[in-house]
């Protein structure tokens, strides 16, 4: 039967290991573990703290032995490749030492690829916005400079290429200074200095950036995505433990299906996540929080987003991203922890091994693509807590048995 050559690229976060910079802002000895583990649950049934199972714990990105361990198991379960998130401002890198450690050892073997995370950094998760600890700069040697740092990892036998092209990724293409020039710079010095082109991808992060506007190969729509028409209106709020608690609530399927049902002209790789939760970093006040998610949600999500990569590449181009492998304070990880085991990872093996035949036949329901269908054509109209409810909930008995159904079919997934 017909391969499907599907490839899946697990986003990576190397902030666990303490760096000056860190120990500076927010403590000493900080990484994202100490966000993570004084979490305690904010409402009732609220998954709080994510804990690692014992296969990996902890750990500390400082010892290489760790990505070994990380890539075996990533491996072993159908991922592709790790796409690490690259920290670069203007020269300086931070967080890089998993990264140096990992171009030295060919023992973590699998395929990477770059992320360059090009944002600022602030104090956002103290709620903070306006403080910078880190800010981007530029000046006229700026872009040819970062290709040459990016060499040695492009240059490395596991990176990642299309087409004999280093695949490189943009976090933030629309905040670089002037970005269709730092793209034009990038192209003419790969192809100068190191003889070779690039495939970049955009990362559409917040917004809908069309690649071709500033160069681009490709874009990934990053999920999940924040739209304010799809948050859970006041009333179906879960009740918080504490009154000083704030949250802003999205139901996985809905927000999972509509990221199904985008359909562009141009090449956007597809990103699906298995569930959210950044109340560890917003310290319990300011959270999002995605409700009701499961692992045969996210299986379903992660069929749906197959089939369109392979609808929509040639096999060497099939790759879809994953958030995350590790973004432990973002309740968004492939690890394994206490609650789901290897579960994640082993619906990740399946779907990757699934013939095309049998992956284009799977995946949600026509009941749940024609509700959400009805959900997006819907006006909207303010509820009365100020919020933003579809007028769709509000049309009549046929439409609540629909809803009913469609809630007691997943009643199963939702409690797991």
């Amino acid at each position: 039967m017909e391969s499907s050559n599907l490839k899946y690229i697990a986003l990576y976060l190397p902030q666990f290991h303490a760096i000056p910079e860190n120990d500076e802002w927010w403590g000493k000895g900080f990484t994202e573990w100490t966000n993570t583990k004084p979490m305690k649950p904010l409402f009732e049934g609220h998954y709080q703290p994510h804990e690692p199972s014992e296969e990996l714990g902890y750990y500390d990105l400082s010892d290489v032995e760790v990505m070994v361990k990380q890539a075996d198991l990533a491996k072993s379960y159908g991922i592709s490749g790790f796409c690490y998130y690259y920290y670069w401002f203007n020269g300086r890198t931070l967080l890089e030492k998993p990264l140096r450690n990992m171009l030295k050892d060919s023992r973590v073997a699998i395929p990477f690829c770059l992320c360059w995370a090009n944002h600022n950094w602030t104090r956002r998760w103290d709620g903070r916005d306006q403080e910078m600890l880190l800010e981007q700069t530029y000046d006229e040697s700026t872009y040819s400079r970062f290709i040459d740092d990016l060499a040695p990892y492009f240059n490395d036998p596991r990176y990642i290429r299309i087409d004999g092209k280093p695949v490189f990724l943009v976090y933030q293409a629309e905040e670089l200074r002037n970005p269709k020039d730092a793209v034009r710079v990038w192209r003419t010095h790969a192809r100068a200095k190191y003889r070779t082109d690039l495939y970049l991808i955009c990362v559409q992060q917040s917004g809908a950036t069309h690649p071709g506007e500033f160069g681009y190969d490709a874009a990934v729509d990053f999920t999940p995505k924040w739209r304010s028409e799809d948050a859970l209106p006041h009333s179906e709020h879960p009740k918080f433990l504490q009154d000083s608690t704030s949250a802003v609530f999205f139901d996985y399927r809905k927000n999972t299906l509509k990221s199904v049902l985008r359909s562009e002209d141009y090449k956007l790789h597809r990103c699906v996540y298995p569930m959210w939760d950044n109340s560890p970093r917003r310290k319990g006040t300011g959270a999002f929080i995605v409700v009701n998610s499961s692992l045969e949600l996210f299986r379903r999500f992660l069929v749906e987003m197959s089939k369109l990569t392979v609808s929509s590449f040639v096999p060497e181009e099939r790759f879809l991203f994953i958030n995350a492998w590790n973004e432990w304070a973002e309740g968004t990880h492939l690890e394994p922890c206490r609650k789901h085991g290897d579960g994640l990872l082993r619906i990740c093996r399946e779907v990757s091994s699934m013939p095309t035949e049998a992956l284009m036949t799977a995946g949600f329901e026509k009941v749940d693509v024609e509700w959400i269908r009805s959900l997006v054509s819907a006006p909207s109209v303010p509820d009365s807590s100020g919020g933003r409810v579809d007028a769709i909930t509000r049309i009549g008995r046929g439409v609540t048995r629909v809803l009913r159904g469609l809630r007691k079919r997943y009643a199963s997934a939702r409690a797991g």
